[in-house]
């Protein structure tokens, strides 16, 4: 499993993705473009991550897959369930990851288990079960297959406040609507309506509910001002034992062909730490409290159930942290020169994982 195929392997062993990508990106051109946009960028990453650890005689080094006969032996014998990041693993905003739709149908036919993990917290589960389900052209994925951090949320309120307890929210509706489901009170949500500003005078004045909230969470808010995170510092000021909840606390996500860094909830979440002086219980990844959830609620042996995912910080993270068998694809965030400069062993924050592929579609 530890070996690290030459350099000179990697045109050939891939060119079968090259042929399915072409097919599959004929579905409209913005699709063709991204895709082969990833295609491309994810093969030369990978192969600059076998030409460095090619020369490797670390029992750290990472193993690098650059067949589909490496993924689908070591799959079927080792892995019952695989746990997936969304964007940039199973696409980049509306744009497929080369062979991805082909991969997960062949997964599930091959009975492994499959699941969907995202700190996005814009989406409920119903949402992003159509989004998947849509991108993917697989109608038989379920709703309990999703696990967005905004279901996260909603069940760690539900484990740990009484039914009924008032939470405001900082985030998208998807997070209010999760929220609701579980039988809390929400406050806040998009608001964008509202105005950005809040003077001195007007928070003084703000007329705040008699009865104050028992929690604040926050998820990505598009319309963030400085006027919501007046009123969810004062919230919190007026209730010292509320929780103070994050969804997630990513840095950024990428947007556009050109990879541009849109800033993500952890932006957010930060600020409102800042004013507050309280730290978030994070139920996103990389957290423990959302390792537990899905390995309980899905009964799932950790060490045969794989995660893959495209952020060292987040993904990688989570799942080495779990116990569960860490990969790594290049078709995300993380790039071969920030694995080259992390060395051999990785940081704490940013762990090394335990494979490496171009993408998701190596699964097929």
């Amino acid at each position: 499993m530890r070996s690290i195929l030459l350099a000179s392997m990697l045109a050939p062993a891939l060119s079968f993705i090259v042929r399915e990508s072409a097919r599959q990106s004929t579905r409209c051109f913005a699709t063709a473009s991204i895709t082969d946009i990833m295609l491309s960028e994810s093969m030369q990453e990978t192969q600059k991550l076998v030409e460095h650890y090619g020369s490797s005689n670390s029992s750290e080094t990472p193993t690098i897959w650059t067949s589909r006969d490496d993924a689908a032996s070591f799959v079927n014998d080792n892995v019952d369930a695989i746990l997936f990041d969304c964007d940039g693993v199973l696409y980049r905003g509306k744009d497929l990851s080369p062979n991805a739709s082909e991969a997960l149908k062949a997964l599930l036919k091959n009975g492994k288990k499959c699941f969907f993990v995202t700190n996005n917290a814009a989406v409920n589960r119903k949402q992003l079960q159509t989004k998947i389900s849509d991108l993917m052209n697989c109608s038989e994925l379920t709703e309990d297959q999703m696990v967005g951090s905004t279901y996260a949320c909603s069940q760690y309120l539900k484990n740990n406040l009484p039914a009924g307890s008032r939470v405001h929210v900082v985030g998208s509706e998807g997070l209010c609507d999760e929220i609701r489901a579980t039988g809390f009170a929400v406050s806040g949500g998009l608001c964008e309506d509202d105005p950005a500003a809040m003077s001195r005078e007007e928070l003084a004045d703000y007329a705040f509910p008699e009865d104050p909230v028992d929690a604040v969470c926050v998820g990505l808010d598009t319309s963030f001002s400085y006027r919501k995170l007046a009123i969810a510092n004062v919230l919190l000021q007026r209730n010292p034992n509320a929780v103070l909840i994050s969804t997630n606390q990513d840095s950024f996500d990428l947007v556009g062909a050109d990879a541009r860094h849109l800033p993500g909830n952890g932006c957010i979440v930060k600020a409102l730490e800042h004013g507050s002086r309280r730290t978030a219980i994070n139920v996103g990844k990389p957290s423990s409290v959302l390792a537990e959830m899905i390995i309980n609620e899905y009964n799932l042996d950790p060490a045969r159930t794989m995660f893959v995912g495209d952020r060292l910080d987040t993904d990688i993270k989570f799942g080495k942290d779990s116990g569960m068998i860490s990969v790594l694809v290049m078709s995300g965030v993380t790039t071969a020169e920030k694995m080259i400069s992390l060395g051999e062993s990785g940081t704490f924050e940013e762990p090394i994982p335990q494979i490496i592929m171009p993408f998701m579609g190596m699964l097929a």
